[in-house]
Formats: C-alpha cells, sequence, structure tokens
C-alpha cells in the first residue's frame, strides 16, 4: 500500500509557514499603508483591515487601497497632466479687468488647477432625462464630423436603445464616434445586453474604462470614471449628472425614477472637455484623437468658465481644496445640493467657520437615499452638522442625484461630483467651474423649487439605539463609501 504524502506533513510547520506568508503580506501592506497613504484615517482604517484580517486583510488592501492609476498615467501618458490646460492665450479671460471678489478667488483657482478661465462660455440648465435626452439624441442626430460620449452608466434599455440607433446612424453617415464606458458601471441595470457590445457589433469604436472583469482590472475596480460627457462636433456638450438609463425619465414606467440636472454647453471651454475626454480615451483604448476646437461665431456669452478635474491621479484632492476655497471666499450663501453628502473633517470646519462669519449655509440631500448604506452614515451625520449651525433639508421622493454648488450670487460649480471621499478622491470626475450671475441667478430658482419642497430639519430625528449603532458604524465607512 502507497503510504499517503500528508500523513508525513508536519502540522506544525504549515501552521509556522502560513504565519511566515501572513507576517510578511502584513508587513508588506502595512509599510505601503505608511509610506503612500496621505489621509490620515484612511491610513489607520487600513492597518486595522490588515491587522485583524490575517491574509485577507492584505489582499482587500491590494484590490482596493493602492492607487496606481498615477504610476500607469506617468507612464502611459506623460502630459496627462496638462489635461485642459492648454488654450491659446488669446482665449483666456483678463483677471485684471473682472470684479474684485472674482479676481481673488481666480487667483486662489489658479493655484490649485492650472486649467485657465475662458470668457464668452453659455451653460443650459436641462432637468432631468425629459429635457436633457431630446437635446443629446438631437445634437447627435446633427452631427458631420465628430460624437464622443463618455458614461459612467449605458444601458440598454428603452433610452438606451435611442441613443444606441442614434450613435450607429452617426457612424454610418461617416461621422467619427467614440463611446467610452466606465468598466463596472457597463454592468449596472437588469438587461444582459451591454450597450457597448451592441455598438461595437455595428462599427462603432467603444472602449472600457479599468474593465472590471480584466486579467489586470481587478486592481483597480475601486478607482472609477464618473465623468459624463457629450461633444459634438466641438460646438456643443453636454455634462453634468445624468447617465443614460430609464430611470432619468420622470415621464418614463421605470419604478425607481432619478431626478437630476444636466448641462447645455456652448463656448471655447468646450475645447477643454474634448481634452479630457481625449486623455480618457488615450488611456483607455491607446488611440489619440484629434477632435474638432470651437469656432468662435462672435457672439457673446455670459458665463467664464473652466473644465475643473479630480480623480486618483495628478487631480488628486484638487476639486476638494477648490470647494474648500469657494466656502471661504462666501459673503453671504453658501449652497449645496449632493445625493451623497459625506464631507470629512476639514470640510465640515469650513462651512462651520463659514456660518462663524455670518454666512448661510444650505445644504439639501435626498430624505431616501438609493444606497442604504450611504443614507445610514449621512444620517449619522445629521446632529453635528445642524450644532454647526448648517441649514439642513431632505427631499422626496424622486430620489434627486443633482450636484450642485453655489457661492453668493456669481459662482458656481456643476458637473459629475458629489460631496464624499469617493467623489473628490476615489473617482475621475468633471466639474465646470462658473462666474456669472445669470447662471447663478438660474440655478438659485431650480434649487429653491426644490428645497420649497423638502422638509427643513431643525434636530436629528430621535433614532433608537440600535439604529444609531448602524449609522455610525456606517459612518466609519465614510472614506470608501
Amino acid at each position: 500500500m502507497t503510504p499517503d504524502p500528508l500523513e508525513y506533513v508536519d502540522t506544525g510547520t504549515a501552521f509556522s509557514l502560513a504565519g511566515a506568508v501572513y507576517l510578511v503580506l502584513a508587513i508588506w501592506a502595512g509599510l505601503h499603508v505608511v509610506l503612500n497613504k496621505r489621509n490620515e484615517a484612511s491610513a489607520f482604517s487600513w492597518l486595522g483591515i490588515i491587522v485583524l484580517a490575517p491574509l485577507m486583510g492584505a489582499l482587500l488592501y491590494w484590490l482596493f487601497g493602492i492607487n496606481r492609476i498615477l504610476l500607469r498615467a506617468r507612464a502611459e501618458l506623460p502630459d496627462l497632466s496638462a489635461v485642459a490646460t492648454r488654450s491659446n492665450d488669446e482665449q483666456c479671460v483678463q483677471i485684471a479687468a473682472l470684479p474684485m471678489s472674482w479676481q481673488e478667488r481666480m487667483r486662489f483657482g489658479r493655484g490649485v488647477h492650472d486649467a485657465p478661465y475662458l470668457p464668452d462660455n453659455a451653460l443650459e440648465p436641462l432637468l432631468n432625462g425629459d429635457e436633457a435626452y431630446p437635446q443629446m439624441l438631437a445634437a447627435i442626430e446633427m452631427a458631420q464630423t465628430s460624437v464622443v460620449l463618455s458614461s459612467y452608466i449605458f444601458e440598454f434599455d428603452e433610452v438606451g436603445r435611442q441613443f444606441v440607433a442614434a450613435l450607429t446612424n452617426a457612424h454610418r453617415r461617416g461621422v467619427e464616434v467614440r463611446v467610452l464606458i466606465d468598466g463596472l458601471g457597463v454592468g449596472y441595470g437588469l438587461s444582459l445586453v451591454r450597450s457597448d457590445r451592441v455598438l461595437r457589433g455595428q462599427g462603432v469604436q467603444t472602449a472600457r474604462f479599468l474593465s472590471a472583469l480584466s486579467t489586470s482590472g481587478t486592481r483597480f475596480i475601486n478607482l472609477r470614471n464618473h465623468r459624463k460627457i457629450l461633444s459634438v462636433d466641438g460646438q456643443v456638450a453636454f455634462l453634468g449628472g445624468i447617465n443614460i438609463r430609464d430611470n432619468n425619465l420622470l415621464s418614463g414606467s421605470s419604478a425607481h425614477k432619478t431626478q437630476d440636472v444636466h448641462f447645455k454647453v456652448q463656448g471655447p471651454v468646450i475645447n477643454q472637455i474634448n481634452q479630457v475626454f481625449a486623455a480618457d480615451w488615450e488611456f483607455a483604448s491607446n488611440e489619440q484623437l484629434s477632435l474638432p476646437r470651437w469656432c468662435d461665431d462672435g457672439q457673446s456669452r455670459p458665463v467664464v468658465s473652466r473644465v475643473l478635474l479630480d480623480g486618483p491621479d495628478d487631480n488628486f484632492q484638487k476639486l476638494k481644496l477648490t470647494i474648500m476655497g469657494a466656502v471661504q471666499s462666501a459673503t453671504t450663501r453658501v449652497c449645496v445640493m449632493s445625493p451623497y453628502f459625506l464631507p470629512d473633517k476639514s470640510m465640515t470646519n469650513v462651512l462651520q467657520l463659514a456660518v462663524l462669519r455670518g454666512v448661510r449655509v444650505d445644504v439639501c440631500v435626498p430624505e431616501k437615499n438609493n444606497l442604504r448604506f450611504v443614507g445610514w452614515a449621512m444620517q449619522a451625520n445629521q446632529a453635528e452638522l445642524l450644532a454647526i449651525g448648517v441649514n439642513l433639508y431632505e427631499s422626496p421622493d424622486p430620489f434627486d442625484h443633482s450636484k450642485l454648488f453655489l457661492v453668493d450670487d456669481d459662482w458656481s460649480l456643476v458637473g459629475s461630483s458629489n460631496w464624499d471621499a469617493r467623489s473628490l478622491e476615489l473617482n475621475f470626475e468633471i466639474n465646470l467651474e462658473c462666474y456669472s450671475k445669470r447662471l447663478n441667478k438660474q440655478l438659485r430658482a431650480i434649487v429653491g423649487a426644490k428645497m420649497a419642497l423638502a422638509t427643513q430639519l431643525t434636530q436629528a430625528p430621535d433614532q433608537h439605539f440600535l439604529v444609531r449603532v448602524r449609522n455610525n458604524f456606517f459612518r466609519l465607512f465614510s472614506p470608501y463609501l
């Protein structure tokens, strides 16, 4: 009878080897955290996970904790940090000719982010998919040379099929079409059919940004491209918070409707938007694009604007610094609408300082969140926000996904970013920083209408002990939600 080799394995040796492997991985992961994590709270959290979860903690850190994007971007796209900073000098606004309050903010803004401010832009707010989708589809149908589209979610539902048809028709007319979808967001929705696969079947070139299921994609699964861009012929662009899915049609049949605000953009800032898409596309597909530039039609438009990027690359935390600087510059009012409002301590402090200066700070969030654990974490922060003097409003259903940030009567920030660590540290985002009293007034009217339907909280709700434990437990995960 052949002896079983397992009978001769020294159990003690096996445990010793396992312990040695765990120790090596824990030391490696711990050293990487200490040397590379810039957020102290995040660093301590990861150290706790690594120590308390043998082997699994180091594996989780490998999957979710390491930012490899910056190294890869520098290796493959050495000029990525210059995205949205290339503009002809004659196009840039003359800061010295602007109001003094604008000059101070712009000098601070240029210190944070290199993108120049450009005059003669126009932004048209579009409410929900009911207003945004028809204009976006019409722009695609009128395209003559180029259509580029980037979306976090692009479902193959009724709305998605309309966009697939429009993009396919544009391609057949000889228009250069490129479609970029986030590698994780492409899997949203109930349909097993993926929009990008249908488009590829029709000859349209598509790419996935950090595909979640590729051999290398699992290392980037926590870093997502949350940007929403549609740019046509260099003459019109759309960006904001709206994905491509039935949910954004309030007039549709979806059971989970979502409110949102999107923007139609015209003006030279489109050149910066196109540069962002071109860099993302090259990163995902290794193809360089030369997109058409904005052609000045001689019309005067009221908005001074620039692209403001955010992401776990060279743009790390630049949006956060811009937001904090804008709040610090406020003299009368700060207004924030965000579906995911989880500011860290530094951002909470700057809101408190604004209140102490006599600035009115209004924050409007959904009453019921579409992500329950995020909603629970937000509830845990209510008492602190109310205690420092923030006016907190909760909007009723349908769930409001709008992302608006207004300061005084002349400064606005619109785009894809939320007020949480995922947007401010992990996601790739695109926003427009805008100077215009007219646009600010339009947005204040939109926010005012939403807040008129909302409930103002005067004190944190009295909650059962177990509910408070649950909420505060999930609040601990705010840096990762």
